[in-house]
């Protein structure tokens, strides 16, 4: 899995490990992460042979960063139960790392989340620069600046449709519903976009409910919060890097 380092910051602190969503260049964090002044790595998990089960992509995930003492896994879109998925695995392990979460733009599942079926059959079917326009002007109220502008356009083009045709479905078929409260104490802030078109309030307070230490944070932005207002994304991840660092 490519991991980007995108910024060296304090190292006395957790390091992030973000996570993003299908179609989505890892970079859309920098900017956010840089901002934090955490130490951040975002993992380019779409770009795999596979497989892309969520269960799969979270394994490897957690894999190719165990170098990492103490981590705070953050999710966008897809991203955000890849998240989940990785930090119950990790609490399966002697010497657990994972020590916060952010969740950010998604929810415990796809009930509600009614264009999941159609965005997987225009993936096999209409796949190319068209679909790829409507994609990003769904993911964002506000398109960001370049370089991030082109970089986000041209990404789908690296990826293979089959890879994020399967993570879909595989979304589709997961519900963490059931799961959360195993979270137990983990701190957790969950992110949503108040114009976020591709989620709803609800399903970040369904999120927020099922987690005994979470935090629901509403924000100014669309489907991509880390990249529309990367400031106060950075101050979220920045406070439960603090607040994992005093539990410890």
């Amino acid at each position: 899995m490519r991991i980007l380092p995108i910024s060296d910051g304090d190292r006395s602190l957790p390091t992030l490990v973000c996570l993003p969503g299908a179609m989505c260049s890892p970079a859309v964090f920098a900017e956010a992460a840089r901002l934090s002044g955490l130490r951040a790595l975002a993992l380019a998990w779409l770009e795999d042979d596979g497989p892309f089960s969520l269960e799969a992509i979270a394994g490897r995930a957690l894999q190719c960063v165990a170098d990492e003492p103490r981590i705070v896994l953050v999710g966008h879109s897809l991203g955000t139960p890849l998240a989940v998925l990785a930090a119950l695995q990790d609490m399966q392990r002697d010497g657990p790392r994972v020590c916060g979460l952010v969740l950010s733009n998604s929810g415990a599942n796809t009930r509600g989340h009614g264009d999941a079926d159609a965005i997987v059959r225009r993936i096999e079917t209409d796949w190319g620069v068209e679909f790829w326009e409507a994609f990003l002007a769904r993911c964002f109220l506000r398109l960001p600046e370049e370089p991030l502008l082109m970089e986000v356009r041209n990404y789908p083009s690296r990826v293979r449709k089959e890879a994020v045709a399967a993570a879909i479905r595989s979304q589709m078929e997961t519900d963490l519903t059931p799961l959360l409260g195993r979270l137990g104490g983990l701190p957790a802030a969950i992110v949503h976009g108040k114009s976020d078109v591709a989620r709803t309030l609800a399903h970040a307070q369904e999120l927020a409910a099922g987690m005994p230490h979470a935090t629901l944070h509403v924000l100014d932005t669309g489907h991509t919060s880390c990249a529309e207002d990367p400031a106060a994304f950075a101050a979220i991840m920045r406070g439960i890097a603090e607040r994992s660092a005093r539990k410890d």
